[in-house]
């Protein structure tokens, strides 16, 4: 199957509220519970990490289709707030835009990369385990009393 889509990193500033948009649309409808912390973050929020993040693209038509958020972390580049859109979810675009962050990762030198997944996505801790993330820890979110994320890390 060929891609016809591109991945690229994202450095636009005057595109910054269509990323913002983006990411809060796809992360206010998860099942989840507490929902995600990024529908907290502003747009100024957004500009600080587009300065201290590597963000990828996935875009297909000059259409904005997936993201994902790359911050480094002493020893470690943390990956987070992974989005497809709907109509793009199992095509791939996931995967590469986490083989996109482990090349990053390898740039840098760094020894591992982590991230966080919900326990209620089965699917998105299955994509992660496929890429060679294991489960490290699970961890209860303030207020919860059975484990609701889990902690998953990759050494390089």
């Amino acid at each position: 199957m060929s891609a016809d889509y591109s991945i690229q990193r994202f450095d636009d500033a005057a595109r910054l509220e269509e990323l913002h948009r983006f990411v809060h649309g796809a992360f206010r409808d998860l099942p989840i519970d507490p929902p995600s912390s990024v529908l907290k973050e502003t747009l100024a929020d957004f500009a600080v990490r587009l300065r201290s993040d590597t963000v990828f693209i996935a875009s297909a038509s000059g259409q904005l289709i997936a993201s994902v958020f790359c911050t480094p972390a002493e020893d470690a580049l943390y990956i987070g707030r992974l989005a497809v859109r709907t109509d793009w979810r199992r095509r791939g675009v996931a995967s590469a835009l986490v083989d996109a962050a482990k090349a990053e990762a390898r740039q840098r030198d760094v020894a591992r990369m982590t991230l966080g997944a919900r326990i209620a996505l089965p699917g998105n801790v299955a994509l992660f385990q496929r890429h060679g993330f294991v489960i490290v820890r699970e961890i209860c979110h303030p207020g919860f009393t059975t484990p609701t994320s889990c902690d998953m890390e990759l050494v390089l």
